[in-house]
């Protein structure tokens, strides 16, 4: 029997099936091109992904070749969806300030809907209106009037830091810097925002640091969810259905009702306790503003504020700190000069107060220099809720715009010879050399870090217990060699700190 016309019949199916899986993988690829946007060749389904978070590879080095080759704006795709890398300055001011009711929404992987819903209700996450209302009334939370309630707190737990570090340096036993500033981070949004004393530094087995750790552990696991994401957006109802997201789902679940249960406790105990839950439980809207239809934050709105502190605040405290001080053992003269204004300022006794905090220039410049050079987030994103155009460039509406923090942190021509630790550069003589648009750790724009005080507060305190007690002496390992393919800035080798008693 002849089964020709049979075979035949599969060849053709399976040449139409794939030529629709490769249409699939191929249709929004186009978006650049038509549009006369420059940038590197993408792949089916990957678009150019594969080469940002490649371990080898890497955000920092892609994005620094595709400048040299295409410029400071280029076209790429996180898979399906189309990106503009951005690191001109007059753009990039256009898309934080002068345009930014076109570019109010951050993009992630998904739309973002990858979240559990608690997540969704964080200024971080949050979107168009609800971002706006929320940013209106968690602002009164971080004057410096209410800043100022939370140094106490803070300045214990930088001691407790400090009497750790002291113990190790008696004992010449280096210490492994990432998890020791950890623990510090741990401790101070346990106390400032959920008024908790937890004491992470000599006691790991509470279950808020288990899951403080584990919720802010990115690992392939993560990877492995953002790309079937980003591949097959339509699967995102499935993930949703079995609480498949971006953070574990036991993690937020034990947080979620951690916290509302402590909002419970402090409504019915009338709590006059000065953490960031009780701050933010007392926001209360303008009722002159028609634009917030909510005159309080509900409940949920109060615990997601919380937990988004938590998340942003542990991997960046103890990442910031250990990158600083693994800088200061490679500059001791910067040391020594930081430790001299400190004690010129408090002397050995005098407990840091917010307004000595302010006093200390020459240490506010080497921590605004260490963020330059590892900033919290190495990109930034954007998404577009309509068409514009930008350069002359055409971008479509629904599309993304990505800045690279530390590329234009380390960019030569913003930054003179930005791979070197100098302050000075930060200093209020030479500060206006600076384009502000080219600095920024914490974003830029309406959409900055609402905690960024309380974050350089937080990071000035520590330094200040440490180097009063301490000297940085030696820092491992020589080179740092780095990872980017999460948010963050992963040192391959942990950061191990010697250090020495002051005499």
């Amino acid at each position: 029997m002849d089964y020709g016309w049979e075979i035949q019949l599969y060849l053709l199916l399976f040449v139409c099936v794939a030529m629709f899986i490769y249409k699939y993988g191929t249709e929004s690829h186009k978006v650049w091109k038509s549009a006369g946007v420059p940038g590197p060749p993408p792949t089916p389904f990957f678009g150019n992904i594969h080469q940002l978070f490649n371990v080898e590879i890497g955000v920092r080095c892609s994005v620094k070749k595709w400048q040299e080759k295409y410029g400071r704006i280029f076209g790429i795709y996180f898979f399906h969806k189309p990106v503009l890398v951005v690191t001109d300055p007059e753009a990039m001011k256009r898309i934080f300030v002068k345009d930014f009711n076109i570019f109010v929404d951050r993009f992630f992987v998904g739309e973002g809907k990858l979240q559990h819903s608690i997540i969704q209700k964080t200024l971080f996450f949050a979107q168009g209106h609800s971002w706006k209302r929320l940013r209106k009334m968690v602002n009164p939370a971080f004057t410096s009037g209410k800043l100022k309630l939370l140094m106490g707190y803070i300045n214990r737990t930088a001691g407790l830091l400090s009497e750790q570090l002291l113990d190790s340096a008696k004992k010449g036993t280096p210490v492994e810097a990432k998890t020791v500033f950890g623990a510090y981070a741990l401790d101070v949004i346990a106390g400032t925002a959920f008024g908790l004393d937890i004491n992470s530094q000599n006691d790991l087995s509470n279950p808020l640091i288990q899951h403080a750790r584990s919720l802010t552990t990115i690992d392939k696991i993560v990877q492995l969810k953002l790309t079937i994401i980003g591949i097959f957006p339509s699967l995102i109802p499935v993930f949703r259905a079995f609480k498949i997201g971006y953070f574990r789902y036991k993690d937020v679940k034990f947080f979620r009702e951690t916290l509302l249960k402590l909002i419970s406790e402090k409504k019915h105990t009338k709590s006059e306790q000065s953490d960031l839950l009780q701050l933010l439980m007392d926001v209360e809207a303008d009722p002159s503003d028609g634009d917030v239809l909510c005159q309080k934050l509900s409940d949920e709105e109060v615990a997601a504020q919380c937990l988004l502190f938590m998340i942003a605040g542990y991997d960046a405290t103890s990442s910031a700190l250990q990158y600083f001080f693994y800088e200061l053992a490679r500059y001791p003269q910067i040391q020594e000069k930081i430790y001299s204004e400190v004690m010129s300022v408090l002397g050995e006794d005098e407990e840091l107060s917010y307004e000595s905090c302010l006093k200390m220039k020459y240490l506010e410049a080497a921590v605004e220099e260490i963020l330059r050079m590892y900033p919290l987030l190495h990109t930034l994103t954007r998404n577009t809720v309509k068409e514009t155009t930008l350069n002359g460039m055409f971008i479509p509406a629904n599309s993304a715009v990505l800045i690279p923090a530390y590329n234009v942190g380390r960019d030569p021509e913003f930054f003179h010879n930005p791979d070197t630790f100098i302050p000075e550069r930060f200093l209020e003589s030479s500060k206006h050399d600076i384009n502000p648009v080219t600095f920024i750790p914490f974003g830029y724009g309406p959409r900055q870090c609402i905690g960024l005080r309380l974050a350089m507060m937080e990071l000035k305190i520590a330094i200040v217990h440490v180097l009063r007690r301490l000297r940085i002496s030696k820092a491992t390992p020589e080179v740092l060699e780095i990872e980017d393919y999460s948010g963050g800035l992963v040192s391959k080798i942990p950061v191990q700190l010697f250090m020495e008693v002051r005499s």
